[in-house]
């Protein structure tokens, strides 16, 4: 076995030579999805494009000095958009890649806010001031109280998660926590009263229960165990007026819970309007939470806009809130006042329903099948030191409840069997030795937080920033070749890692 200097000597004479040759290793593309984007990025550059010209040409314009650097600077970008849709982004060129894909949503964010004014005016003499033309004389016009741009955006990522708009609507926010923050302002002043209970899933987001935490005059409670009859039992007994939880869980046993038949159940046993905020930031798009009717329960429904719904490009932070359709003009308010709006220089890509459930999809085959390899390797072991954790095992104690979702995301956990393992000094070495493994075995692996991305991306996860128990949270990419391969990685290392420590 080669030691760890010269599997790293070769780690770095391999990047070496991708650096060279003009590359890096990257996950196999998803054609279909690359060619859709590619159609959404063109049409919406054309517009952009033709916008910032149309500006250029007014008299106004080309008449004053003062605006001759951002007619230069634009009329470069605008070349740099037509090059783009002459060559990587036309229809007879090969399916783009990501890197392709993720400068056009940049270039066109640029053109349509280069003379942009965030509040632009309603009506002009000689001056310019309005790019793109504005609202309404009798409109306040700021871009934190929305735009065309933002309206388009929240009805195609609702279609794409596949909300029905007669019964439900998008509304764009700022980043995941600004959504949760938008759902917090809301059941402050239309929900909550003195008092009141609010019930937690034992895993939902620590930063989400440390705002609730800090609600001196309501009263919080936690579920006992994840489980849905678990979360129903507590109802049941606390009856309150709030319940946060989540399909997915991100924890370590990554519980999994039928939402649909939680909602279902606990119409029945809610004794008054009970409102369920349901995070599904990790089960992106997997279920319609307002597709049925019920007595006494109602959803408020949020995810973490920069994870899947990005298609790993990583863009920028952004959150969504879906909501009643009954309710959008309230939550619209409220977004106006709290200032939570997504930005409009912020483009973000825009796919079909099936053509998102199709990367969801991938996404979910790649976590199984590095599950399924992982936990192969670590049962022919005679003592293993590592476990994965995936919904989709049949082992694992929610397999029945996962089994009702389209797609279970590409998310998967990894837990050493020794507890003083899975702390996060630990843990962070073993990411830093199992990086180089990877290189050294022209497996493309990256290390850090998020998930979502094509390339697999591994790191260290917790409760909360004051506990230092953690485990293992692995994004699996979109790569099936190579998922087994990693999987057994993983699993190779960890043993590494174990002997070591132990001599």
């Amino acid at each position: 076995m080669k030691d760890l200097g010269e599997v790293e000597d070769e780690a770095a004479e391999r990047a070496a030579q991708y650096l060279r040759m003009g590359r890096i290793p990257e996950s196999a593309p998803l054609s279909g999805i690359a060619v859709e984007l590619r159609k959404d990025a063109a049409v919406r550059l054309a517009r952009a494009i033709l916008s910032l010209e149309q500006f250029f040409r007014r008299e106004e314009c080309r008449s004053c000095r003062e605006w001759e650097v951002t007619r230069r600077l634009g009329l470069m970008l605008i070349d740099e958009g037509r090059h783009l849709l002459r060559g990587a982004l036309s229809e007879s060129a090969p399916p783009p890649t990501e890197p392709t894909l993720r400068c056009a949503y940049r270039l066109i964010g640029s053109l349509a806010g280069l003379a942009a004014w965030s509040a632009p005016a309603t009506q002009e003499s000689h001056a310019l001031a309005s790019f793109p033309v504005a609202a309404a004389r009798d409109a306040v016009a700021y871009s934190r109280f929305g735009s065309p741009d933002i309206a388009d955006q929240e009805s195609a990522y609702g279609s794409m998660l596949g909300f029905d708009p007669p019964h439900a609507r998008l509304l764009l926010t700022s980043s995941g926590m600004t959504a949760y923050a938008l759902i917090e302002s809301f059941l402050l002043r239309e929900v909550l009263k003195s008092g009141d209970c609010i019930l937690l899933h034992p895993s939902v987001y620590f930063e989400t229960c440390r705002q609730l935490m800090s609600l001196p005059q309501f009263s919080a409670c936690t579920a006992a165990g994840g489980s849905r009859a678990g979360m129903l039992a507590a109802i049941s007994q606390h009856q309150p007026r709030v319940v946060f939880a989540d399909p997915l869980s991100n924890s370590a046993d990554f519980r999994a819970i039928d939402m649909m038949r939680l909602l279902q159940q606990a119409d029945q046993i809610c004794r008054h309007e009970t409102w369920f905020v349901v995070d599904s930031t990790l089960l992106s798009g997997g279920f319609d939470p307002f597709a049925a009717r019920r007595e006494h329960v109602r959803v408020l429904y949020y995810e973490s806009g920069c994870k899947y719904l990005q298609f790993g490009m990583d863009l920028g932070p952004a959150g969504v809130v879906v909501v009643e359709a009954a309710l959008a003009e309230r939550f619209e308010q409220l977004r106006r006042g709290i200032g939570a709006i997504g930005s409009d220089s912020l483009v973000l890509p825009r796919a079909s329903r099936a053509t998102y459930l199709n990367y969801l999809r991938a996404q979910t085959a790649c976590a199984e099948a590095v599950a399924r390899a992982a936990n192969d390797a670590c049962s022919s072991s005679l003592c293993p030191v590592i476990e994965a954790v995936h919904p989709s095992q049949l082992t694992h104690p929610d397999h029945a409840e996962s089994q009702q979702y389209q797609h279970l995301g590409g998310v998967l956990m990894f837990r050493f069997v020794n507890p003083q393992f899975n702390r996060r000094g630990p843990l962070e070495d073993f990411i830093d030795m199992l990086i180089v493994h990877a290189r050294a075995a022209n497996l493309a692996l990256t290390a850090g937080v998020s998930f979502g991305f094509r390339i697999p991306r591994i790191g260290a996860a917790w409760s909360s920033y004051e506990a230092d128990v953690a485990f293992l949270r692995l994004s699996a990419g979109v790569d099936l070749t190579l998922a087994a391969a990693l999987g057994r990685l993983i699993v190779q290392c960890a043993d590494r890692f174990v002997l070591a420590a132990v001599n």
